[in-house]
């Protein structure tokens, strides 16, 4: 027997699956780690494409400096970065005490202080951090050629120089996360988040009101809501003194790339690495079996991360395929109307979004569209009531999903396993 290993929560489970089975492992390009990623770090700050280095932004003597940084459900490794940021500030003569951390958690639930901590490391000690609230405090900045409010939250409109932290991955509608994204939605309100991601739907009934065929993961260019977002991002920084710092980390959570700069340029910059580092091609074309991991915690803490995943493993997958995916979820849906719009056909949850946009009711759309072309099994604490509207059958252990799947393991020529959902993504 093949053992297949994927993660769920904290734990890996194993698989077996036949010897005569044709198993392909689909994974990220190896993407080594930095040798020494504080020096390369720090270098990076000295060498920005499109901005001056950061000591020439500090020379100013700004008294209020912002940096921008996601929140727990992003792996970017803020706990080592943002020491070392706050390091290389002090050495240009800003102290800690001018300096505030917002994190970014556009519609996410706040984290509890333990979570916070081990976000942060050591800089929970040293500065002041806000948790963004997208009904708190705002500035309005217009409105996008979109339509989008730019709302965003205060605090950047009273800092002499903001830095935004980031990391870069593959998006199932943005295209990809990190950079502009720390804007919009991460310190934005409701409503400017929910008007940016209803761009991922046509407007008016002539192209039948659905998904827009140019928002996918990977796609910049033409994306509406990548498009949007970017243009609120630097209606927010436009005068404005800033700095960008995109990471891309390798499957092992370790740092593999910096790039610094403007945030469009930075940004662009990252995309370019992590479509290298995570596209990878389906030698065999499509199968019927795809064996698929969230990639466990953090990314199977919520069903809307979660999710991300099950829509890069879809890519691989022929209609009336089979996919088997490992998401704990045990933080739940990461939003109420994750739940709330379960009940709803996908012609009631178009109709409802056009008629108001609900953050994350989208989510359930692109959900039920793939569980109306997929047989999708999925091993999690979702609750069965849920699973049971959104048409997911749920195995409660390795067993259990192994009844499941045998059919479609004894009919598959090719199996696709695909460890790291998060970021491997099939090319179409």
């Amino acid at each position: 027997m093949q053992e297949i290993e994927l993660a769920y929560d904290r734990t890996q489970f194993t698989f077996p699956i036949p010897d005569s089975k044709k198993v392909l492992t689909l994974l990220p390009k190896p993407m080594r780690a930095l040798g020494n990623p504080e020096q390369t770090f720090l270098n990076k700050l000295e060498s920005p494409l499109g901005t001056p280095p950061l000591s020439d932004l500090v020379k100013k003597n700004p008294t209020r400096i912002l940096i921008i940084i996601p929140d727990h459900t992003r792996i970017a490794g803020v706990n080592r970065a943002l020491p070392w940021l706050l390091d290389a500030l002090n050495r240009h003569g800003i102290p800690d005490e001018k300096i505030t951390a917002l994190m970014a958690l556009g519609s996410h639930s706040h984290p509890d202080d333990k979570t916070i901590r081990n976000v942060i490391g050591d800089a929970y000690d040293r500065i002041k951090l806000e948790l963004h609230d997208p009904e708190g405090p705002f500035t309005d900045y217009g409105t996008t050629s979109w339509g989008t409010p730019v709302q965003i939250n205060a605090r950047l409109a009273e800092s002499d120089l903001i830095i935004l932290y980031s990391s870069c991955v593959h998006h199932y509608f943005a295209g990809y996360g990190g950079g502009r994204k720390l804007i919009m939605p991460g310190v934005a309100t409701l409503g400017s988040t929910a008007s940016n991601h209803a761009l991922t739907f046509y407007e008016s009934e002539k192209h039948g009101g659905g998904r827009n065929p140019d928002v996918y993961s990977g796609s910049l260019n033409g994306n509406p809501v990548h498009e949007d977002m970017l243009e609120a991002a630097k209606m927010v920084l436009k005068g404005k003194a800033h700095f960008a710092i995109v990471t891309v980390m390798n499957p092992e959570k370790e740092f593999g790339y910096f790039l610094t700069g403007g945030i469009d340029e930075s940004h662009r910059l990252a995309c370019a690495v992590v479509d290298e580092h995570n596209m990878v091609d389906l030698p065999f074309g499509k199968a019927d079996l795809v064996l698929a991991s969230a990639g466990g915690y953090p990314k199977d803490l919520t069903f809307v991360q979660a999710h991300k995943s099950m829509d890069n493993a879809a890519r691989a997958l022929n209609p009336g395929g089979t996919m088997l995916l490992m998401m704990a979820c045990s933080n739940g849906y990461g939003n109420p109307a994750v739940n709330e719009f379960a009940s709803y056909d996908l012609e009631t949850i178009k109709r409802k979004l056009h008629e108001h946009y609900v953050v994350n009711g989208q989510t359930v759309y692109a959900l039920k569209e793939k569980t109306a072309k997929f047989n999708i099994i999925a091993m999690t604490e979702l609750d069965g009531e849920f699973l049971d509207k959104v048409n997911i059958t749920q195995a409660v252990d390795v067993n259990h999903a192994m009844e499941l799947i045998s059919d479609s393991v004894d009919k598959s020529e090719v199996i696709y396993h695909i460890p790291h959902g998060d970021t491997t993504v099939p090319r179409i």
